[in-house]
């Protein structure tokens, strides 16, 4: 955590890393605003801010004469499918077209989160892939991803500016996909996701949490995409023989 980072930064990070290493568990109260403002030597008003980054994130709720908790486990179904598929593919046939706006591909800290996400060891080094998805000229998406750095070095700036991220790593780093998690939520966007995407900060998003594993079930690629409100999936259900 940098120490010149601003207040309610730090007291967000540290937040952070307390959920992703179980210091709050789901459901768990945190901290409250005067303590928080006690232990960064800061401001009630700091600690709000900081916090209403978190709300913002979906990592965070917060209830009136009760304090602020940590977001409970979500109620979980699975949709299960045969075949592995990604938007772009999604799109054949269609007279849609899609491109790529690269806005950043650069090292990244890489935060406890991050390294149990991608199964890294401490020393590891990553790289966060940030592109902006357009269908018809119009943001309909934001990637924010993070792989390897021993893996980000061998993409192509050139293909990262046209092609989907899946075929990308099974052509140019010679990875085949064999399995891609997905959790699907709807939250808030922040200041700057609401920026990019041409939204106001009061529209909700789609957000999509992915984890991409070889075919030996090593982490590749993990990461999460923000959707305008306008993208919808559809999929069908088949009862079994």
């Amino acid at each position: 955590m940098a120490h010149n980072s601003p207040i309610y930064i730090r007291i967000q990070d540290k937040i952070r890393e307390g959920i992703a290493d179980g210091v709050w568990k789901p459901g768990e109260r945190l901290p409250s605003e005067n303590e928080l403002a006690n232990q960064f030597s800061t401001t009630r008003a700091t600690v709000v801010h900081a916090m209403q980054g978190l709300l913002s994130d979906g990592l965070i709720d917060r209830i009136r004469g009760k304090g602020t908790f940590v977001k409970a486990s979500p109620i979980v179904t699975q949709v299960r499918t045969q075949e592995l598929g990604f938007f772009e593919k999604d799109l054949e046939g269609s007279n849609l077209t899609v491109e790529y706006r690269l806005l950043e591909f650069a090292p990244a800290p890489l935060t406890p989160a991050l390294r149990k996400n991608l199964q890294l060891g401490e020393k590891a080094k990553i790289y966060r892939l940030m592109r902006l998805r357009i269908v018809n000229g119009k943001p309909l998406a934001l990637e924010i991803r993070y792989l390897e750095a021993s893996l980000a070095v061998s993409l192509s700036h050139e293909k990262l500016a046209v092609m989907a991220i899946q075929p990308l790593i099974e052509q140019q780093l010679n990875v085949k996909i064999g399995t891609i998690h997905n959790q699907v939520r709807v939250t808030l966007p922040g200041t700057e996701i609401a920026s990019v995407l041409e939204i106001k900060k009061a529209r909700p998003v789609m957000v999509r949490r992915h984890t991409c594993l070889a075919q030996d079930q090593t982490p590749v690629l993990w990461g999460e995409t923000f959707y305008r409100e306008e993208y919808e999936i559809q999929y069908s259900s088949y009862r079994g023989k």
